[in-house]
């Protein structure tokens, strides 16, 4: 039989290792707690000792350490340039915040178990990280700007342009040429990255340790190959010819092949800051506030005292109409190149914004919206010429015509004359181009003569004039004019609606534009015009020269442009709100040919 220990021992022994346990953990306990906000036991920095150090403590003493940066340079090249800067120039500093926060989450873990392990291990293993040498941002900016000065150049990006509309021999494709500069932000974190590594080069004229840096350089521009070139020749050929047109309201614009072309993007797709420019130069002519109706007029003659017609505001949607004209191009790009281009005008979407006050509750005669609109642009033309037009369109504007009342230009214009505040203008007298008062009346009543068309009122008289005159002809095509002179020269019309109307005009002079509107009720009419034909024509004669003495001695002045003799027609029809056809009318106009004429200082 063995022997074995009395039970008394058993139940001793067994106690004294629970005690021991419990010392133990109560001391790792204890211990643990210790370091809940502090560096972990044997961590370094630098050879200086951290352990047990909150982050702002062993901050703080390391910076009273006062453990200078080794004296460098910092030499940065690019190809046979160089240039270097002391690390006292660039401002070296021991980077001990980085360095203190590493130490201090080094062993730290999300897990608790894990980081209890990890302080018990530090016990026994050292810890040990070197601070990272930093420089002043500013001072590293600095050098490489004075680097990059010798090193870069401008380079220009390839360009596309079409020297003669409607000629694809014209056609230019400028390669491009190459440009440089430093990429600053690579550059500068290749120095960190370098710099983290302390590997310096020995020697020099400075005894100074240098760290030798290839700075990054970028290229700035593109040069196209020969195939690319080839490329881009053959994508402006999809747009030689051809015109995209765009309207806004009463706005209109146009973008020909020479524009068209210009907005190509080399290696890209098309040039969206150029797209960008087109549309923010539209937006600020067609953007505007909207703007509340103001009719004020005596009830008994009709006199009209104030008139503002009501305008929805306007804003281009421009992120739309980018898209559009973005799709129109890609389009015309990618169609068959033998086919035909439909060439729609774009409407570009507008964001409007309702009036509170409207015409219709402005008054009782039933001038209550723009039933009728025609436009027209006269440049080139002389100063007294734009005078003229002005007080026209201001004397004719804001005339009441009642319904079944027939309008009389000549009548409603009065008289014409130096004494009413005309000046000497070139006039059509007699088959001939002479000096007189009120030349640039009829630029009035051919726009008239347009608005009266699209609101399909009645027109009762109209004459062409005796030769083309290039202002009506600006945004026309021949034969839409209407000439007036005193005596029975006359443009009229009669208001055949059941309301009154109102004629409206608007001057740009500085722009030589204007347009006529006129207001009354829709009652929905249309008006359509078909038919246009052109033919006979017949060849400008000589230019014809004015002495004046208005002009330097020897300077001439082109006020008139040469035209062919042509003939024109066009029927105009109009039809009730049931479709059914109430007037039909064919305007001919025989225009003889026409010199151009010039001024000549005497």
């Amino acid at each position: 039989m063995k022997n074995s220990l009395p039970l008394g021992y058993l139940q001793l022994a067994f106690l004294l290792f629970v005690a021991g346990i419990s010392f133990l953990t109560s001391g790792l306990y204890l211990n643990i707690n210790s370091y809940k906000n502090k560096i972990f036991p044997r961590t370094y920095i630098d050879n200086f000792d951290t352990s047990g150090l909150s982050v702002l403590e062993a901050k703080t003493a390391l910076e009273n350490s006062k453990q200078e940066v080794e004296p460098h340079n910092i030499v940065l090249i690019v190809d046979d340039l160089m240039i270097a800067s002391s690390s006292a120039e660039l401002g070296a500093f021991r980077n001990y915040t980085e360095a203190v926060n590493t130490a201090y989450i080094s062993n730290r873990d999300k897990s608790k178990i894990i980081t209890i392990i990890n302080l018990i291990k530090s016990f026994f293993n050292d810890n040990r990280i070197s601070t990272k040498i930093s420089y002043q941002e500013a001072k590293i900016d600095e050098l490489i700007a004075i680097l990059d000065k010798d090193v870069a150049f401008e380079g220009e990006n390839p360009d596309i342009s079409l020297k003669i509309s409607n000629n694809e021999n014209s056609i230019v494709v400028f390669k491009g040429s190459p440009g440089r500069k430093i990429n600053l932000p690579a550059t500068k974190e290749k120095i960190i990255e370098r710099s983290e590594e302390n590997t310096w080069n020995k020697g020099g004229d400075t005894n100074l340790s240098s760290l030798l840096i290839d700075a990054l350089v970028a290229s700035t521009s593109t040069v196209l190959t020969d195939e690319q070139t080839n490329l881009e020749l053959y994508r402006a050929k999809s747009f030689v010819g051809e015109t995209l047109e765009l309207k806004a309201e009463n706005k209109k614009y146009s973008l020909n092949d020479k524009e068209l072309v210009a907005l190509i993007q080399p290696l890209e797709e098309y040039n969206n800051n150029k797209i960008e420019e087109l549309v923010s130069e539209w937006s600020e002519e067609v953007n505007r506030d909207f703007q509340n109706a103001e009719f004020d007029y005596d009830k008994n003659t009709f006199e009209v005292k104030t008139f503002k017609p009501h305008r929805d505001g306007l804003k281009i949607n421009e992120s739309e109409i980018k898209k559009m004209i973005l799709d129109w191009l890609e389009n015309l790009e990618n169609r068959n190149l033998e086919e035909p281009n439909e060439n729609p005008i774009l409407d570009i979407p507008l964001e409007r914004t309702s009036p509170s006050i409207t015409l219709e509750s402005t008054n009782e005669l039933g001038i209550n919206e723009r039933i009728g609109f025609g436009e027209s642009y006269y440049y080139h033309s002389i100063i007294n010429r734009v005078h003229n037009v002005g007080i026209t369109a201001e004397r004719i504007s804001l005339t009441i015509v009642p319904p079944g009342k027939e309008f009389s230009f000549n009548k409603t214009l009065g008289e014409v004359s130096t004494r009413t505040g005309y000046r000497s203008a070139y006039v059509i007298s007699g088959g001939k181009t002479v000096l007189g008062d009120g030349g640039g009346v009829c630029q009035v009543s051919s726009t008239l003569f347009r608005s009266i068309l699209d609101a399909g009122l009645k027109v009762t008289k109209r004459l062409q004039h005796s030769y083309r005159v290039s202002y009506y002809e600006l945004n026309s095509q021949p034969g839409f004019d209407a000439t007036v002179y005193a005596g029975d020269v006359d443009f009229r019309f009669v208001n055949d609606t059941e309301s009154y109307i109102l004629v409206y005009t608007y001057v740009e002079s500085e722009n030589r534009y204007m347009n006529i509107e006129i207001y009354g009720t829709n009652d929905g009419r249309t008006t359509e015009i078909s038919n246009y034909k052109k033919w006979d024509y017949r060849s400008p004669p000589a230019p014809q020269y004015f002495p004046t003495p208005t002009l330097p001695t020897g300077v001439t002045e082109q006020v008139d442009w040469s035209v062919s003799g042509i003939k024109t027609e066009f029927t105009h029809t109009i039809k009730d709100k049931d479709g059914n056809v109430t007037n039909e009318e064919t305007y001919y106009s025989n225009y003889r040919p026409w010199a151009a004429k010039y001024m000549v200082g005497i």
